[in-house]
């Protein structure tokens, strides 16, 4: 019900008030930052709140969407390459969107859908467990259909079989397993699912990053198809992760992991 500039500094100024009041979320921030890119405790402090303001934004972006018109979303979105990923789904094989928890994922995914692109995601805790259904609920109203990392696989199947977008957070935290790749010259677990599914059923793999330009504005950005013939799941994922590093160190001010990132797991 608010316009949307006292939204955004509404969220804007709780997300800062609880960078700098939790001491907890600081260190976790500042250890992935510092492995990351390797920031001096100035550099991180104005890096680290940045990012929470970012964050503060992502929240509004997500819980406004029921209120934005297909027009009026369209219109905070500009997309780069899409020709690439409009290319993939032509030849029928499916498209494997693989993007990580930097920019304004949500609004990215919610434009794409609202563009007409038929898209299946996995999702697991969203904010937090008591808004998670709520999220989902935003998603599935947007025609986006959204599974669970446990139960999902088939529905994640039948889409690429028709020739559909399934979008992965290659950083997310519900999976289980994995292999370790070199991360910013430190071994850390990603999941295989993405290159997995190249793999099994031949659908194109191709980065995607919802990158903030501005307040209320993203750029969507779609790279190079990740060359899968001839590759098996750890080379497909290392490629992968050396675009989502590339993407961290160019906007480290959007990258929202708020789990230590490089914590061994089982």
């Amino acid at each position: 019900m608010l316009p949307s500039r006292l939204s955004y500094l509404i969220g804007e100024t709780l997300a800062g008030a609880f960078f700098l009041l939790s001491r907890g979320r600081r260190r976790v921030i500042a250890d992935n930052l510092g492995t990351a890119l390797g920031l001096s405790q100035a550099a991180f402090g104005k890096t680290g709140f940045r990012l929470m303001l970012n964050f503060g934004r992502n929240v509004v972006d997500t819980f406004r969407l029921p209120y934005l018109g297909p027009g009026s979303l369209i219109e905070m979105v500009d997309i780069t390459g899409k020709a690439k990923l409009d290319a993939a789904l032509a030849s029928g094989r499916g498209v494997v969107l693989v993007t990580a928890h930097l920019g304004s994922w949500e609004l990215g995914g919610a434009a794409l859908a609202v563009m007409g692109y038929a898209i299946t995601t996995v999702a697991g805790v969203q904010f937090s467990p008591a808004l998670s259904p709520f999220v989902k609920k935003i998603k599935q109203d947007l025609g986006i259909d959204v599974v669970s990392s446990t139960t999902g696989l088939r529905r994640i199947m039948k889409a690429l079989a028709r020739g559909e977008v399934v979008a992965l957070h290659i950083d997310g935290d519900q999976f289980v397993g994995g292999i370790k790749v070199d991360f910013f010259a430190r071994k850390a677990c990603f999941p295989t699912g993405p290159a997995a599914l190249a793999v099994r059923t031949g659908s194109a793999v191709l980065p995607a990053f919802a990158v903030r330009t501005g307040r209320r504005r993203i750029n969507i950005v779609i790279e190079d198809e990740i060359p899968t013939r001839g590759c098996d799941e750890a080379g497909i994922t290392r490629m992968i992760v050396e675009v989502v590093e590339a993407y961290i160190k160019r906007y480290p001010e959007q990258w929202c992991m708020f789990r230590p990132f490089w914590e061994a797991r089982p």
